[in-house]
């Protein structure tokens, strides 16, 4: 998990002059006495960007190794963001990742089933060849835990009404095209201030079983 972690900035660059945002969750299905936890991470409390991305590493792992799915905030937050309070989509200021969540349909109140984890793949590469013929740039795929998270960088785009309307329906045209019975492309990740897990960290949801384990975020 140390080595892997490192991997989530590849996927998540931070931008110097901006607030990062770490955020801890119960695991539905938990027993555990937790409560929610937001972390705020600023250059300027650090003595260098290394020191921040440490610092940031160091407690993702710690909250997680406690029990906690955790995530952190794909696009760019305003600068004078105050405290350790949960981002919304008025503290950003441009969208400058998309994200395409491909996970299971159904119950998902148990981790999947490798079944279910390569019939994520295999749509997330029929959703990857077709988004390459519309232009769109290599993706930076990620293993969620359970399915695959497929990661547009684009240039910075100032977050307006209209550009996040665009994200919707993108999102929910690609629902329409490749859902299926098993896996489908989530269309509510579009908000601005949308959370996703660290990469590097083990995804929690319910109980695991056999044929239905704990797996961790991971850069392919």
């Amino acid at each position: 998990m140390t080595h892997e972690i490192k991997n989530h900035w590849l996927v998540h660059e931070p931008m110097t002059d901006r607030p990062i945002s770490l955020r801890a969750l119960k695991p539905r299905g938990s027993k555990l006495p937790l409560f929610p936890q937001n972390l705020t991470f600023r250059t300027s409390d650090f003595s260098s960007p290394e020191a921040l991305k440490q610092a940031f590493e160091d407690d993702a792992l710690s909250l997680n190794g406690a029990g906690y799915n955790v995530y952190t905030v794909m696009n760019p937050i305003r600068r004078d963001f105050q405290g350790n309070l949960a981002v919304k989509d008025a503290d950003i200021t441009d969208i400058t990742t998309i994200l395409i969540d491909i996970d299971r349909n159904g119950d998902t109140s148990q981790p999947a089933t490798d079944m279910e984890i390569d019939a994520a793949f295999k749509l997330a590469n029929e959703v990857e060849a077709y988004l390459r013929l519309k232009g769109f740039p290599n993706p930076f795929w990620v293993h969620s835990g359970n399915g695959y998270h497929l990661y547009y960088r684009i240039n910075p785009t100032p977050k307006t009404e209209v550009t996040t309307q665009t994200v919707e329906r993108l999102l929910a045209g690609l629902a329409i095209r490749f859902s299926n019975s098993v896996v489908g492309v989530d269309a509510s990740v579009y908000n601005p201030s949308r959370i996703t897990k660290v990469i590097g960290t083990i995804a929690r949801k319910g109980v695991e079983s056999e044929g239905r384990p704990y797996r961790m975020a991971k850069l392919v």
